[in-house]
């Protein structure tokens, strides 16, 4: 993961004209992704949604790509609240009944680290949502003319291939 152009692409992101709101719900459905799990079914409804709901795809790829290894940090925090929620004698039922469905055990709800990976990007999509909200209108109001306006970021836009990337994914 080359962090300059993580740069670039959160740049390009900001500055694609898109609502602020768009911009916060990719931001923060890809924090969700990157904070569960890869190889379940979980993580590959995330991934859809990118592309089901109106949420800025660049975001979503730059957040869940900068998320993943905090996912990772929080691998212990998420085990002990997916340990907590498979061992809770009210929710025995509910765990059995979810295990024998055709299709939910591939979710893989039954490994702790899965479940409460999924558990803390429910928890924090809205807090992160909020904050990207918070930020990209901050941005686009205050900050957008001067990045804008810096030679590095002129000379980005001026390349072709982003320009048709850019054109890819309005």
């Amino acid at each position: 993961m080359n962090p300059l152009r993580l740069v670039k692409d959160m740049i390009l992101a900001l500055h694609g004209g898109k609502e602020p709101r768009h911009l916060a719900a990719g931001f923060a459905l890809g924090a969700a992704l990157g904070l569960v799990p890869k190889g379940n079914l979980f993580a590959a409804v995330f991934f859809l949604l990118f592309f089901l709901f109106r949420v800025d795809k660049r975001a979503a790829f730059i957040s869940a790509a900068l998320f993943t290894p905090v996912g990772f940090a929080l691998d212990g925090l998420a085990h002990r609240v997916g340990l907590a929620l498979l061992t809770a004698a009210p929710l025995r039922g509910l765990w059995t009944y979810l295990y024998n469905l055709p299709i939910v055990p591939l979710t893989r709800f039954n490994n702790t680290v899965v479940l409460g990976g999924v558990v803390l990007g429910a928890v924090l999509y809205y807090p992160l949502y909020r904050a990207g909200l918070r930020g990209a209108a901050y941005y686009q109001s205050h900050l957008r003319a001067r990045v804008e306006a810096t030679p590095l970021v002129r000379a980005l836009k001026g390349l072709a291939f982003v320009q048709k990337y850019e054109r890819w994914l309005a």
